[in-house]
């Protein structure tokens, strides 16, 4: 919800956000087990839109980066002012991302009961 305070910050792309990232981040930390592959997630989507393809990261304008890309459609598509985190295109991404990430997990067995389930 920090980004509702961004420029041209919209509830949808609070909404889209917390969608993404929440599902994204949070299985990958159940797969390792180490915030550190969340936070360089989340630096490296940054990074990219911005310092590479010169986008607008979460409503904010960075300086041009390594390439100069024209985002040109509905906003739905593209995400709009607020950058591409506002777009179709990210949810399904970063969602089928977060599950195939969640069945890893899964699999390994790295998901834990809840505190009141534990035994002992």
């Amino acid at each position: 919800l920090v980004h509702l305070t961004n420029p041209a910050a919209t509830l949808g792309g609070a909404i889209y956000i917390c969608i993404e990232a929440g599902l994204l981040l949070s299985a990958a930390y159940l797969v390792t087990r180490r915030l550190w592959i969340c936070m360089g997630f989340h630096m490296a989507w940054n990074y990219v839109q911005s310092a590479v393809f010169s986008g607008v990261v979460s409503g904010a304008v960075a300086d041009p980066g390594l390439l100069k890309a024209t985002i040109d459609g509905p906003e739905w598509l593209t995400g709009g002012s607020f950058g591409m985190e506002q777009s179709i295109f990210a949810l399904v991404y970063c969602t089928s991302a977060g599950v195939i990430l969640l069945m890893i997990a899964i699999r390994r067995g790295h998901l834990m009961p809840p505190m009141w389930k534990h035994s002992g």
